[in-house]
């Protein structure tokens, strides 16, 4: 039976290919407009900045105004404004628009994480975000797939089509049916109890942030990598989807196994490849040698998130709080990357942003490190 939560999840799958498409459009319509390294990272960062400021807020609202409201209103904004990013060819303008784009958009996220997450907790909890993170993340891999075959064929198509989809997005946000009775499966794994007090939650956070910051600030520099070596769009948009294709494998992954609720040493782990991976990007010449970082960057991205969304949802009793404050550092993170990269773009060039990125995100690993060594040392526990 046809359920809201699988509208639900439907949903999540338009909007993640409705915001791929969009972004890939703004990103290298800029490029080809001229546009420096430093502004096409401040373009980039512009839109997800005010997200996550705004999603902050929007979460709370949901909370006290109803899920759906907020949502439908998100999302008949961003059709508005993805619309008329077709009409400029100034790239102040598409900043602009681009920070009415993600105000709108914080209205979406936040209310849908915490809807899915009412009523729910463990082994329930983690199904229906594996469910939703396989959804969005199916949006994203569709997404970026057309995005650039889409441009190739009209600029203005790749603003226009996002528009629709998002006014389809609002139409079946109003579909009321009956919410999903029945506990979620559990995971095939045997549920493990994350520990509580040994600072999984911040840990999540603080990864989720540093790999959403330095993949970030790294794919925003990709774009003008990819116009430099001569890769076209199409090629560019497949890229894209092959680190979404990677993360929905991580997400289906996590789903069957416990070890990343009881332990943080893998989530280290993980991230430091990840930073291996965006200094390899630094000097990359091959397609092939492309894909495999994206493919690598990908897994971890999708563990990161993961861990964090989890998390939020299970120790924060109002939904709409936790769910707002995992997008608001999801968003912050992504609005920082691609800023810090292309101010170092424009100074030391494409390669150093690379170089920056890997070095930034080896920082968080030991600081995550230390964080936890020095809280579980006063407390008197083993750090695991």
């Amino acid at each position: 039976m046809l359920t809201q939560h699988a509208i639900l999840y439907f949903c999540a799958f338009l909007t993640d290919l409705a915001v791929a498409i969009w972004s890939f459009a703004l990103t290298r319509r800029a490029a080809e407009l001229g546009a420096s390294p430093s502004e096409i990272g401040v373009l980039a960062a512009a839109w997800i900045g005010a997200y996550g400021a705004c999603a902050l807020v929007s979460g709370r609202v949901s909370d006290r105004l109803g899920r759906r409201g907020v949502a439908m209103t998100g999302c008949l904004i961003v059709a508005g404004v993805a619309a008329a990013c077709a009409m400029t060819t100034r790239v102040g303008w598409l900043v602009t628009m681009g920070l009415a784009f993600g105000a709108g958009l914080s209205g979406f996220w936040p209310s849908v994480i915490a809807w899915l997450g009412e009523g729910v907790t463990g082994p329930a909890l983690a199904a229906r975000l594996t469910k939703f993170s396989v959804a969005w993340n199916c949006g994203l891999l569709v997404g970026f797939g057309v995005a650039g075959v889409i441009y190739e064929w009209s600029h203005t198509a790749a603003f226009v089509v996002p528009a629709g989809v998002f006014v389809v997005i609002a139409g079946l946000m109003m579909v009321r049916l009956p919410e999903t009775t029945e506990a979620a499966r559990p995971a095939i794994a045997p549920y493990q109890q994350p520990p509580v007090g040994r600072g999984f939650r911040k840990t999540a956070w603080l990864a989720n942030f540093a790999v959403s910051a330095a993949l970030g600030g790294a794919g925003t520099m990709f774009y003008d990598l990819a116009a430099q070596l001569g890769i076209g769009a199409d090629v560019n948009g497949a890229m894209l989807a092959v680190g979404r294709g990677a993360a929905m494998v991580a997400f289906v992954g996590l789903q069957m196994a416990g070890f990343w609720r009881v332990r943080l040493w893998p989530l280290w782990v993980a991230q430091a490849v990840a930073a291996g991976a965006v200094l390899w990007l630094g000097f990359a010449e091959r397609t092939w040698m492309f894909v495999v970082v994206f493919a690598v960057t990908g897994l971890v991205s999708g563990y990161a998130y993961q861990a964090s969304v989890f998390f939020s949802l299970e120790e924060t009793s109002e939904k709409g709080k936790g769910g707002g404050f995992h997008e608001a550092i999801l968003g912050m993170a992504m609005c920082a990357g691609p800023i810090a990269a292309g101010l170092v773009g424009g100074r030391w060039g494409l390669r150093g942003a690379y170089v920056f990125c890997a070095a930034g995100l080896g920082v968080f690993v030991v600081a995550q490190m230390i964080l936890v060594f020095v809280r579980r040392q006063a407390s008197g526990k083993v750090p695991a």
